[in-house]
């Protein structure tokens, strides 16, 4: 899903809401054989404008499902927040830009970027940010 970041919060939500209800959700546990583990994966496709937003579990890189779209993580330095599970993620990525990362003496990578959530217990536990830096 393409969204921009004044329509993030009904857009993410509506992805959400269509990954869980009707049957994506269990159609990458047939795939994956994992009921835990979550990602979200976020780019931008226009610099601080416009973004893609995928949620999905990991699966291998040669995996020829047509009804899946694949991203492959950067390699490369990421930062780490870890954030409870009443954490707003909006809130809680935009003080991870703003104070997080620099106070780790980063700044986010600007050019083909990357960042993710990691929910390692379901969409309802902990959760964390991770983005790549330079």
């Amino acid at each position: 899903m393409e969204t921009t970041l004044e329509n993030s919060a009904a857009d993410v939500g509506a992805l959400y809401n269509d990954f869980i209800q009707n049957g994506k959700m269990e159609l990458l546990h047939t795939i994956t054989g994992n009921k835990t583990e979550y990602y979200a994966v976020l780019w931008y496709t226009e610099p601080h404008v416009r973004y893609r937003y995928l949620v999905g579990q990991k699966v291998k890189e040669e995996l020829d499902e047509k009804n899946i779209e694949i991203k492959i993580m950067a390699k490369g330095t990421y930062c780490r927040k870890q954030c409870a599970p009443e954490d707003d993620a909006i809130k809680a990525w935009t003080e991870f830009y703003d104070k997080d990362i620099p106070e780790m003496g980063f700044k986010p990578k600007e050019t083909d970027d990357i960042a993710f959530e990691y929910y390692p217990n379901g969409f309802d536990g902990e959760y964390e940010l991770w983005s790549l830096v330079e």
